[in-house]
């Protein structure tokens, strides 16, 4: 049942648990149910119309996946813990963090810093939410550099509950420590980027498999049915569970050494090819939406999202009963 959320207020007896949310779209909501759920205030933000309104749609669904999860979930505490219709001053003002989640744009972003670093006391951690944006160009304008990080989450964040965090050379490391803090606190998988690189870990890696990909199915070898196949029934099974270093550690009788030992050349044979960057051209991309289409229409794409939050939910919960989530 659909249950309102309430609108904003202070809590000035909760204050290390107030969180600013800058932004009221996906990640947004995200985040905002992911701090409530762990027992933080979100204070929500936003300048575009109807966004709240949506906000509430949005966020009613984003609850249901987390139910398949931890059945008895507390929505009523979620509900409570989330405060929508905030100005930006009211977000800002004395939360330990605020996330800037606003569209992936750099000079909104930069705006939106220097905004947030104005309004914000001087030990308040300012994150972005930037998929590939260094914090070094998002904070240009900030005059308080030193409390600038970017959070990066995954998608969907509500139930893939993991965020690398990077600062700069002008970042404190304290911060970068408390911030770290903050998002385990709130029951995140949080690692720390130790030097600023575009796309920080994740989607370096995810980079890295979407260009080979993109090389096997241009080049011919292989259809894209095949490659979705080849991660969703083989890799993308042992990936949900361990990372790469685990598997090569298991994949050798004598563990990590053993295994790099025996493959490395096939490895770095591979790598000697992979040395290309595929174009994406304009026309290869056309041919790979006439093609995706057929697989699936787009009028069923938003039920093949829901299926997949839902899986995703589904195999958090596994991971969760066999002692491997979080």
């Amino acid at each position: 049942m659909k249950t309102a959320l309430k609108r904003c207020g202070f809590f000035l007896d909760l204050i290390m648990d107030k969180i600013g949310i800058c932004g009221a779209g996906l990640i947004g909501a995200s985040w905002a149910i992911g701090f409530a759920n762990a027992g933080f205030k979100s204070f929500v933000y936003d300048n575009t119309e109807d966004s709240f309104t949506k906000f509430e749609d949005l966020a009613n669904k984003l609850i249901q996946d987390l139910r398949i999860i931890n059945p008895e979930i507390d929505e009523e505490k979620i509900n409570s813990n989330i405060k929508l219709n905030c100005t930006i001053e009211e977000i800002c003002n004395d939360s330990i963090l605020v996330q800037e989640s606003v569209l992936e744009d750099l000079e909104l972003k930069k705006s939106v810093f220097a905004q947030l670093d104005k309004l914000t006391q001087e030990n308040t951690i300012i994150a972005s939410s930037s998929s590939y944006l260094l914090i070094s160009e998002i904070a240009e304008l900030v005059k308080h550099k030193h409390r600038c990080i970017n959070g990066h989450p995954a998608l969907p964040p509500h139930i893939v509950p993991f965020v690398e965090v990077s600062g700069n050379e002008k970042t404190s490391q304290k911060i970068i420590r408390e911030a770290v803090s903050i998002y385990k606190k709130a029951k995140y998988a949080a690692i720390t980027v130790n030097k600023e690189a575009e796309g920080f870990v994740l989607n370096r890696l995810q980079g890295a498999l979407l260009n080979e990909a993109v090389r096997l199915h241009e080049g011919g070898f292989a259809s894209m049915e095949d490659i979705d196949i080849a991660l969703k029934h083989a890799l993308g099974i042992r990936w949900a569970f361990m990372g790469p270093f685990e598997i090569m550690d298991l994949n050798a009788p004598d563990g990590i050494k053993d295994s790099f030992t025996r493959y490395r050349n096939g490895i770095q044979n591979l790598a000697r090819e992979q040395n290309s960057v595929p174009e994406y051209s304009e026309e290869y991309l056309n041919k790979l939406e006439i093609d995706q289409r057929k697989r699936l229409p787009y009028d069923q794409r938003d039920n093949r999202v829901e299926k997949r939050n839902k899986m995703i939910a589904l195999i958090r919960k596994l991971k969760l009963e066999l002692g491997e989530d979080i």
